[in-house]
């Protein structure tokens, strides 16, 4: 009640005095993209509960003013899925100013590295989709940009309460063609294994006629608090090549590799894809096939998409599974895809 007293009081103050809040931010842009799926798994050697309800849903909704001149804020709202518990996150929020060659910007955000892939972001329903596979932390704090031509030097410093501390250093350079990035990371508890963590690393994409390259790759380093004892190391790396002779046409392969001490956990998977594209038709068709606990999987995926307006397709997915150990079974469903911005 105190709340809703308070916001009367100060929307009458602002009529009293003539003041529109509004007025004060020069430009303000929105973006709304949503990235859903909805379908179901097929075993047709059980006997009973051969099919079973699949969703996800990724939708966020976010804004940008301009405050007077060079100073900007922003803030992207998210609603996830996560089995019953459906919520709304703030996903990243915060406040920039610009001065000559620096910037100044605190902010509440994520730290993904390895999220550009082209191939691992095509099905919605993929367990790397839109996500920094590489290195994947949240970030409260303050960074700092300077600009030098065509470089980029940039540091943060903040944490979470998960992580505690966080802290990155990065150099990034870049022309019309891509960009290629170098970075430092350091994090009180690593994600992985709670321990202190440095990270040394880059991010490498580049697009050369018919080609676009991207690279991933980090090296890190995780000991005790004391320095004597239970180090680890993880090295990880994603690498794609895709070729588009044409418009119409593309293909392409990605390779996903992490180890941890040079000899144990070593996980992996590769993934191949043909594409070909007529009118406002988009037809997918992947490949892929990674190590699991139990053996090899294998699947394959394919998507038929269909392009209702430049912001919005629908298609439909399915995926054809195949494990070393165990039956065959499949996923039946269909995805939506919005991505619309105004400024």
């Amino acid at each position: 009640m105190k709340k809703i007293l308070i916001f009367i009081s100060l929307f009458f103050c602002f009529r009293i005095y003539g003041f529109n809040f509004l007025e004060y931010f020069d430009n303000r842009s929105y973006h709304y993209t949503l990235n859903s799926y909805i379908g179901s798994d097929y075993f047709p050697d059980r006997d009973e509960n051969e099919f079973s309800y699949l969703e996800k849903i990724n939708f966020e909704i976010g804004c940008k003013y301009i405050i007077q001149q060079n100073s900007s804020i922003w803030m992207d709202l998210s609603y996830k899925n996560d089995l019953f518990d459906k919520k709304v996150i703030l996903e990243r929020t915060g406040i920039s100013t610009i001065r000559g060659s620096w910037e100044f910007i605190y902010k509440f955000d994520r730290i993904e590295i390895g999220r550009y892939s082209y191939i691992l972001n095509r099905n919605v329903y993929g367990i790397y989709f839109d996500k920094g596979v590489i290195e994947d932390y949240r970030f409260n704090g303050f960074q700092i940009n300077k600009e030098i031509n065509s470089f980029l030097i940039s540091g943060k410093v903040g944490g979470n309460n998960f992580n505690s501390s966080l802290g990155m250093l990065s150099v990034d350079f870049s022309n019309n063609n891509g960009n290629f990035e170098i970075y430092y990371l350091y994090c009180g508890r690593d994600r992985l294994l709670n321990m202190p963590m440095h990270a040394f690393g880059s991010e490498f994409i580049q697009d050369l006629y018919f080609l676009r390259i991207y690279n991933s790759v980090v090296y890190e380093y995780m000991h005790a608090y004391d320095f004597t004892h239970n180090t680890r190391e993880r090295f990880a790396n994603l690498s794609e090549l895709v070729i588009h002779p044409s418009d119409a046409l593309s293909f392409g392969s990605c390779f996903l590799y992490s180890i941890f001490d040079w000899e144990t956990d070593e996980k992996w998977q590769s993934q191949s894809y043909l594409e070909i594209k007529f009118n406002k038709f988009t037809n997918y068709a992947a490949y892929r096939y990674w190590e699991s606990d139990i053996g090899f999987d294998r699947e394959i995926n394919i998507i038929n998409a269909y392009q209702i307006l430049p912001v919005w397709s629908v298609a439909t997915n399915f995926s054809y599974f195949n494990p070393s150990i165990g039956t065959d079974y499949y996923l039946i469903g269909f995805q939506v895809q919005i991505d619309y911005e105004i400024d």
